[in-house]
């Protein structure tokens, strides 16, 4: 068997820790519910618990650690910015934290950074030169590729289109606090609390996409079409060959991608309508493997 990385994905709503090997298969997992709002401490032991729960179920051992963790990580892999989906998460020193709990080399990324290393590297992004990679979750994360590989910006906020400006001007507020972001109209939140306005009804994302009602089909077509012009409108600013679209809200899939779509053909230059937009390859793992890769391969 080749090298083993142990991969984790932190995010809003779950922790997903698993093995790795440098293909990209993915040989055991385990995941557990993000303690959010009982602060950082209590994420980073949840994170050391699910990852050492996953350890003791296997004989395999890992050579590495790989993190992708929502937030803004410097290179030294501590967390130096996030919104209030993770509270108490800034200033934490993640990759020293978890290298001395695991007594493993650690490389810590921003989680969608770290799944536009995976799509790169072994998914929808292969072999294009410059993608545009955006999650969609708790919140909506973005990264851009170049020249085949990650991007990260002068401050590592490069690709960050959750935070551009939506074509839609309610006054909604960002997890950020700023007002009218796209991920605060088109994010998994969003999304239910605008099917729970207009409907009354309180329900998770995944019902109301398995919803065959009017009002489930509008609301997850706005939000897509809204989504499709922030995207649009990034690409007539980058003009990459392709966006790839991830994370758990993308898994709604055909008609969140349509109005996707549908919005980035109303917002883009007539020469760049004609870009692709592709689902992850890997899906809700990506973010895993991709932290795994960077751990094995380097970034």
């Amino acid at each position: 068997m080749s090298r083993l990385a142990l991969g984790i994905d932190i995010g809003g709503t779950k922790i997903l820790a698993g093995l790795v090997d440098e293909a990209g298969t993915v040989h055991a997992q385990h995941r557990v519910a993000t303690p959010a709002a009982e602060g950082g401490a209590a994420v980073l032991r949840a994170v050391i618990d699910a990852a050492r729960t996953l350890l003791s179920t296997t004989d395999l051992r890992p050579d590495a650690c790989g993190v992708g963790t929502a937030g803004v990580v410097d290179t030294a892999g501590t967390v130096v910015s996030a919104t209030d989906l993770l509270p108490g998460w800034v200033g934490l020193r993640l990759a020293d934290r978890l290298a001395e709990a695991f007594g493993l080399n650690t490389v810590v990324l921003n989680d969608v950074h770290a799944t536009a290393v995976c799509e790169a590297r072994l998914g929808a992004a292969r072999g294009y030169g410059s993608a545009l990679i955006v999650a969609l979750g708790t919140g909506i994360g973005g990264a851009l590729i170049r020249g085949g590989r990650l991007d990260p910006g002068r401050t590592g906020i490069a690709g960050s289109i959750g935070h551009v400006l939506a074509p839609l001007h309610r006054g909604a507020v960002c997890s950020c606090g700023a007002p009218d972001h796209i991920e605060a109209y088109a994010s998994g939140p969003a999304i239910e609390a605008e099917y729970a306005a207009r409907s009354g009804r309180v329900l998770d994302l995944r019902s109301i996409a398995a919803r065959d009602d009017e009002l489930a089909r509008q609301v997850i077509a706005e939000a897509g079409e809204a989504l499709g012009g922030t995207i649009g409108t990034a690409v007539n600013l980058l003009d990459g060959d392709i966006v790839v679209i991830g994370g758990g809200v993308a898994e709604i899939g055909e008609p969140l991608i349509r109005a996707i779509g549908a919005g980035l053909r109303r917002h883009a230059l007539p020469p760049a309508r004609n870009v692709p937009v592709a689902l992850a390859r890997h899906r809700t793992d990506s973010c895993l493997i991709g932290a795994a890769s960077a751990a094995l391969g380097g970034v």
